[in-house]
């Protein structure tokens, strides 16, 4: 099912500094971000707070044909498009089909995952429209990160907002950031549960496909 040769990959960029903190271009990256892991396989850790210093952890993974869901116990669930979800162990081609509850749980649990890609909701119409803010820049490794909130016109004091964390290679001159961090909360009625989600893709290269690599000469001996 998968296709051969997977390159993980966290592409895009920004050229200048003052282009990456500009938060009016926050909905571009997000726009540009949902079309790639559209185009690619999007790869979620999820981390769902289950109480104060405690997470439920899981990774969802969604491409073209299939998605599927890994958790810590080692249990895995695919789902085929257009079929039900399986407990499987090979992306959906086999395995048993779950009762619809579980399949319930993992609907719930995929849209969990993907809730940074989805559009905002407003459950308080007097905070007004949604309004980007610059936080920080950061570093880690040999990527530079941006994260910007996504806040109101009229910011409740007390209001938690989400956070979307966009990287950079340092090299890279596109332009385009890829969302690669989302920090939230998630709502039910009064209640709120905070999520953190670390994204990524990989490329997925035709069958087939020969990547030709360049290594340097031996060196002589003088």
């Amino acid at each position: 099912m998968r296709i051969h040769l997977p390159i993980l990959l966290c592409l895009i960029s920004a050229p200048v500094l003052l282009r990456a903190q500009d938060p009016a271009l926050a909905p571009d990256d997000l726009k540009y971000s949902r079309e790639a892991f559209d185009k690619n396989h999007l790869i979620a850790q999820v981390n769902v707070a289950t109480q104060p210093g405690a997470f439920l952890h899981y990774r969802y993974d969604r491409y073209a044909e299939v998605r599927r869901i890994v958790n810590d116990d080692g249990s895995e669930y695919a789902q085929l498009k257009g079929k039900s979800w399986r407990k499987s162990k090979d992306w959906g081609k086999t395995g048993t089909a779950v009762k619809s509850d579980k399949a319930a749980e993992l609907d719930n649990r995929s849209e969990v995952a993907e809730v940074a890609l989805s559009e905002p909701e407003t459950h308080d119409a007097s905070q007004g429209g949604f309004v980007w803010k610059f936080i920080e820049k950061g570093e880690e490794g040999d990527i530079e990160t941006y994260t910007y909130e996504q806040s109101r016109e009229h910011p409740r004091p007390t209001g938690v907002y989400p956070r979307y964390t966009f990287v950079k290679y340092k090299n890279d001159t596109d332009g385009k950031l890829l969302l690669y961090r989302f920090t939230g909360q998630l709502r039910s009625g009064d209640h709120v549960t905070p999520i953190r989600i670390q994204y990524g893709l990989m490329i997925l290269l035709p069958k087939g496909t020969i990547i030709e690599t360049v290594t340097p000469p031996p060196k002589t001996k003088k």
